[in-house]
């Protein structure tokens, strides 16, 4: 009987180790890039209107990029903004970045935002939008 009863131990600690542990849940995040962007400072730099959402609790950073060429050559410009809101909810979040290259025309850019969020312990995300933007004055 004690034989039965070790083989039983041994074999539910064995299934015990061999299951996957419980996965964390992934942190509930979005970010949405708008369709139009505005010239600022006769294209010395561009808004960018953007809407973030992350769990509450979290704590969230936004980077986001703008890609354009301008006859030929590429304005770029990026911002980090290193605090955004976190409730659960969406909010706007207007980032302006300026130019390192040449200035923004009005027309068509390629603008990519990346939203970083964090929920202590250690669960974490990354969420990433890319899309064409219209430029405008």
């Amino acid at each position: 009987m004690r034989a039965i009863s070790t083989l039983v131990l041994t074999a539910a600690a064995l299934a015990a180790t061999a299951l996957p542990a419980a996965a964390t849940p992934p942190v509930e995040a979005a970010v949405v890039l708008q369709a139009q962007g505005r010239l600022e400072a006769r294209g010395a730099a561009v808004t960018v209107p953007t809407r973030v959402k992350c769990q509450n609790g979290a704590s969230g950073s936004l980077w986001v990029q703008v890609t354009q060429n301008v006859r030929g050559e590429l304005a770029v410009g990026e911002k980090y903004t290193p605090t955004v809101p976190c409730t659960g909810d969406f909010h706007k979040v207007n980032v302006t970045v300026v130019s390192r290259t040449k200035a923004f025309r009005p027309g068509v850019a390629f603008t990519t935002a990346t939203l970083n969020v964090y929920l202590p312990p250690d669960n974490s995300t990354v969420i990433e939008e890319e899309r064409e933007m219209m430029l405008v004055r």
